[in-house]
């Protein structure tokens, strides 16, 4: 469509503009090292060779693509599935978790300047990466689908001023025509970073709903077959899972996620 052609040309136009600004900006001050290499580095904290490694992510249907294709576990020696999906499904509402890189490191490093640090020139970045990794699971699909963020914790956008995911999510829509639908709210403001699995299942048992705009259309009958979940870090796959039941509880079919990391 030439409408979504330009839109997405404007798009890239406008965010290589601001990089250049800030670049110039930044020229005035000391260089900040690159959180990988350590070579200097403006604007972001990774250089451009970094960074484009870091969106060279192996193929996620490629026989290379050493995770499972169920709970995105890293895999030894099994082939598609890890051992234990292969008896009995881990996540058993989500269709396929793809994380695109392990969550070690300068990746660690990179994720807390992003969220922690507030360095969102890195969401057109991040962007990037998860459009690259949309692209081949709509090809293997055959299809292109609607992505949904997973929602924060009740009042963190009031706190921080935004929400990363929220954020990257509206770079992938906006750069790349990608439809994106917040399907989902989220109530619980407990975090469950010392929970294992099963704690988090319990604890998150009641913690997602759908939002009012999906509540509406479910209503309509106008709520998509199959979505892609966003996400930045996949821990033990609860979230994922929790909110994969809700959506398929409206009446979704199909439901994916992809994250930028995974915590092995």
């Amino acid at each position: 469509m030439p409408a979504l052609a330009a839109a997405r040309c404007g798009y890239r136009v406008r965010e290589r503009l601001l990089y250049a600004v800030r670049s110039v900006v930044a020229s005035g001050f000391v260089s900040e090292r690159c959180l990988c290499c350590g070579s200097a580095c403006v604007v972001l904290p990774i250089c451009s060779a970094c960074a484009q490694s870091l969106c060279t992510f192996t193929p996620l249907f490629s026989a290379s693509y050493a995770r499972c294709k169920i709970c995105g576990k890293l895999l030894v020696s099994e082939q598609e599935h890890c051992m234990q999906c292969r008896a009995q499904r881990v996540l058993t509402h989500t269709d396929g978790v793809f994380p695109l890189h392990s969550y070690q490191l300068w990746k660690k490093s990179l994720l807390h300047a992003w969220k922690m640090e507030n360095r969102r020139t890195l969401s057109p970045l991040f962007a990037a990466i998860i459009q690259r990794a949309l692209h081949e699971l709509y090809a293997q699909l055959g299809t292109e689908l609607p992505i949904v963020p997973i929602p924060p914790r009740p009042g963190k956008i009031r706190r921080t001023g935004w929400d990363q995911i929220d954020e990257l999510c509206a770079h992938v829509c906006r750069g790349y025509g990608i439809p994106r639908l917040a399907l989902l709210r989220r109530l619980s403001r407990v975090q469950q970073k010392s929970l294992d699995r099963e704690g988090r299942l319990q604890a998150l048992g009641a913690a997602y709903m759908l939002s009012c705009r999906a509540k509406r259309l479910q209503l309509q009958g106008r709520l998509p077959a199959a979505v892609v979940l966003i996400d930045d870090v996949l821990t033990t796959g609860a979230t994922i899972e929790t909110c994969a039941r809700v959506l398929k509880a409206a009446g979704v079919k199909r439901v994916y996620a992809i994250t930028l990391f995974a915590v092995e």
